[in-house]
């Protein structure tokens, strides 16, 4: 998992240690890859709907 601070800090969750980002070049990598999760998600009725079909499915 990461965390977008800003245009400054990117923090990195690893198994064993947590890892801070600073270069901006490898921050853009980051505030990219955020980018294409965000246009991905779904939210309000349909994250709604969606949870429901998989609870659905698990019964």
């Amino acid at each position: 998992m990461f965390h977008v601070y800003d245009d400054k800090l990117v923090s990195v969750e690893l198994v064993s240690a947590q890892v801070r980002i600073t270069q901006p070049s490898e921050i853009a990598l980051y505030l990219k890859a955020f980018e294409q999760l965000r246009s991905m998600a779904i939210y309000g009725a349909d994250a709604r709907a969606l949870t429901l079909r998989a609870i659905e499915a698990l019964s």
